[in-house]
């Protein structure tokens, strides 16, 4: 019995120095570093009765580091060198892109001074040859026309219109004339016939639609008002048609003149009060809508006058001579062309 418990107590003193052997084995490099390492002279186990009287305990945190792989342990001094090289790494990397950046204006400035001088030097070159654009545009030009033209026209006047109506021999377009018409009466009498009845102007014009209309009148209003009464009311009755007729093209005719004796010998109805009148009357055309004829350039003599051999009351044409005053209309139709300019 005795020799068991000796045997035990052996067995118990042998694994104990095993245990602080190996403890001071592994402690030998960081616990126990500051301590004469002589196997010899101070056993591994030796080291941790000295640590431990010296109050370094196995379980301290350097004997648990040394069971880390040495790839796991950086020195500070390494550490630190390795951030300091990355810093300065960094610190080149940023400095380099600055420079490059800098690099990279400087190209762009330069290569937008180069542009601006090469468009500069263009501006200033002329072309030797510059191709000049044409623009096209659309203009109306009087055109000599056949008496169809009139199939769609209205003859509106006075007296003088009713003598083309009855002798000039223009079929197919529709007449609103009367004796004694002026521009005063215009829109108030009922001289136009539509459809068996008297009706208005406005009426008649509201009924259908024309594409071209010829207006004469002026010889009745002299002695009656001042001129710019007469343009006044003449010129409203224009604009009026052509609200009532947006498609139509609307000729005003220069009123005719009179044969020299009428016009020498009359205070009222005289040459030179009708040229008056007719050179306010060529204002109201525009090339466009409303264009101005004058039949006295195919009816008067070399004075201005109407001729002697065409009229039988100094005022009116003979029934036979109304041909001249169709064919100065022919002579007028209006076409439309594409001119460049």
């Amino acid at each position: 019995m005795r020799k068991l418990l000796k045997c035990r107590v052996a067995i118990v003193i042998a694994a104990g120095w095993l245990v602080l052997s190996i403890v001071g084995y592994l402690g030998k490099d960081s616990i126990y570093k500051n301590y004469s390492i002589d196997v010899a002279k101070t056993p591994y186990f030796v080291l941790v009765l000295q640590g431990i009287h010296d109050h370094i305990y196995p379980w301290d945190p350097g004997l648990l580091a040394s069971f880390q792989k040495p790839q796991d342990q950086i020195p500070e001094t390494v550490l630190a060198q390795t951030l300091q090289e990355e810093s300065e790494t960094t610190e080149t990397i940023a400095t380099t892109e600055e420079k490059e950046a800098e690099e990279s204006e400087t190209a762009e400035t330069i290569t937008t001074e180069e542009e601006k001088e090469t468009e500069e030097s263009e501006t200033t070159e002329a072309p030797k040859n510059p191709e000049k654009k044409e623009t096209v545009v659309k203009k109306k030009r009087f055109v000599e026309v056949g008496m169809d033209y009139f199939s769609d026209a209205l003859f509106i006047g006075d007296s003088r219109t009713v003598g083309l109506h009855d002798y000039g021999g223009i079929e197919g377009a529709d007449f609103f004339a009367t004796v004694g018409m002026s521009v005063y009466d215009l829109w108030t009498d009922r001289f136009c016939e539509v459809d068996g009845e008297d009706v208005t102007l406005e009426e008649a014009l509201s009924a259908k639609q024309y594409k071209k209309i010829y207006f004469q009148l002026g010889i009745n209003e002299m002695g009656r008002g001042t001129i710019d009464e007469f343009m006044e009311q003449y010129a409203w009755s224009v604009e009026k048609i052509k609200q009532l007729q947006p498609e139509a093209m609307i000729y005003v005719q220069g009123i005719m003149k009179v044969a020299k004796a009428k016009s020498d010998s009359d205070a009222i109805f005289n040459n030179e009060g009708i040229q008056a009148r007719n050179e306010r009357i060529v204002n109201l055309a525009d090339g466009d809508r409303v264009f101005y004829i004058d039949v006295n350039e195919a009816v008067c003599d070399e004075d201005g006058a109407l001729k002697k051999e065409l009229t039988f009351d100094n005022l009116h044409l003979y029934g036979s001579e109304y041909g001249i005053w169709v064919d100065f209309l022919k002579s007028k139709g209006i076409e439309e062309v594409e001119e460049a300019e």
